[in-house]
């Protein structure tokens, strides 16, 4: 095989993350080192957040619907802290959390969000580097360690119970470590829980992909009709106020969240624009725009043999252009540090990237200062507000929007495909005789 084969061979070639794992020697001791690191965390947020006002609120909110669904049979009724999103294959997701004891949930769901995000950087290190598994995991951990003290939307996910960490892990996991048969079964699970993920089976069969989206779609499918079965009452209240009511529709043009939340739908409702409320159908539409800006984009950057660009621009248009987007839903953001490796520094999306974490390093939430406080504040500070109702926004959307223009498609062909087959040393390796 020439050096030129081997090049092409190797640039090719997708990082197993899977491989070495034998529990012995480095690697053994590497992961004792992470689980008792994060288990310390654990103990360090659980103690901390226990004791203030609000903590774990949506984790204690959800174990409250479940309480209810025993009572009422209706887990979408009578909820005593806050209401249940979900659609009905979450139900059947997040029943297990009945099976916790009380006292331990919060310290277990942390563990969980912590152990997430550990292992959402763990693969993206291994997709896109020679790390050793020993060492790409240890440094997953110490970003791990990092990144709830830097950046308040990881912190959010810890402080409110949320499931943003464990959503990124299983795309990435689907993404750049399942194969067939198996993969698409963890967006699939995803989108039950949460729909939004949903844009990830639209990235597939932009791609022509049809063999992952199928399986998507059936464990969707699957889960969906499951928890109908085990969950009717709850499963019909909610086709029809959220499907046929189009309840879910409405809530493009919830003007109450707009303030707080960084969908990109709610910029239009909110000072400098205050358009008044948009109509859902309006709302719905600017969405669509970029949701299919944001799909060329990570189809231009998969189609130039950049995989983990193209999931990050898929979480980055699932997030912000969802109806609503609550600071934890950014968990995410992490994850940009590591764009450089697959890019280098010369790509402007690389750049851009590394300016978001940035942006988002600033601790927006305390300054949104939301409802009628505003009312009270000197120009300076309502200005503030303003640039920190959208700040988390316009930095996602930066990096979405530059992405679309480096990685612009020039062809339905993926480059990375046809610079293979019609590179020269294909042609001279596949003349050369190889030796026995």
């Amino acid at each position: 095989m020439t050096s030129a084969t081997a090049d092409v061979t190797e640039r090719d070639a997708v990082p197993a993350p899977g491989r070495d794992l034998t529990l012995s020697g480095p690697l053994f001791r590497a992961v004792a080192v992470a689980t008792a690191v994060v288990l310390m965390q654990t103990l360090v947020y659980y103690l901390l957040i226990r004791h203030q006002d609000g903590g774990f609120g949506d984790l204690l909110g959800r174990a409250s619907n479940f309480t209810s669904l025993k009572t009422t049979g209706n887990i979408y009724t009578d909820f005593s802290i806050e209401a249940f999103t979900y659609p009905p294959g979450g139900i059947l997701l997040l029943s297990p959390l009945v099976l916790v004891p009380s006292n331990l949930l919060a310290p277990l769901w942390t563990f969980g969000v912590l152990g997430s995000l550990t292992g959402s950087i763990f693969i993206g290190l291994r997709f896109l580097t020679r790390l050793s598994v020993p060492h790409a995991l240890l440094l997953a951990v110490g970003a791990t360690i990092v990144a709830p003290v830097a950046l308040s939307a990881v912190y959010d996910n810890i402080f409110w119970g949320q499931i943003g960490t464990m959503l990124t892990l299983a795309i990435l996991t689907d993404f750049l470590v399942m194969r067939a048969p198996a993969q698409g079964v963890w967006v699939g699970l995803a989108t039950a829980l949460k729909i939004y993920p949903g844009i990830f089976i639209v990235i597939w069969l932009v791609r022509r992909q049809y063999r992952p989206a199928l399986t998507a779609l059936v464990t969707l499918a699957a889960t969906t009709a499951v928890a109908t079965a085990f969950y009717y009452h709850s499963a019909i209240t909610f086709f029809r106020q959220q499907i046929e009511g189009s309840q879910e529709l409405q809530h493009f043009a919830t003007y109450s969240t707009a303030e707080a939340s960084s969908s990109i739908v709610d910029v239009f409702l909110r000072p400098p624009y205050f358009l008044g409320h948009l109509t859902p159908r309006e709302s719905l539409a600017i969405a669509a725009i970029f949701v299919v800006i944001g799909v060329v984009a990570s189809y231009g950057a998969w189609a130039r043999g950049h995989e983990f660009t193209a999931v990050i621009i898929g979480l980055i248009i699932s997030t912000i252009c969802s109806p609503i987007a609550w600071n934890h839903y950014f968990s995410f953001i992490p994850l940009l540090l590591l764009v450089p490796l697959e890019l280098g520094w010369r790509s402007w999306t690389a750049r851009v990237a590394y300016l978001a974490v940035a942006i988002n390093v600033v601790p927006w939430p305390r300054y949104k200062l939301v409802g009628v406080v505003q009312v009270l504040l000197d120009h300076f500070h309502l200005y503030l507000a303003y640039v920190a109702q959208s700040a988390t926004m316009v930095s996602m959307l930066l990096v979405m929007l530059v992405a679309a223009l480096e990685f612009r498609p020039r062809s339905l062909r993926p480059r990375r495909l046809r610079a293979h087959r019609e590179s020269p040393s294909a042609s001279v390796d596949a003349s050369t005789p190889t030796a026995a």
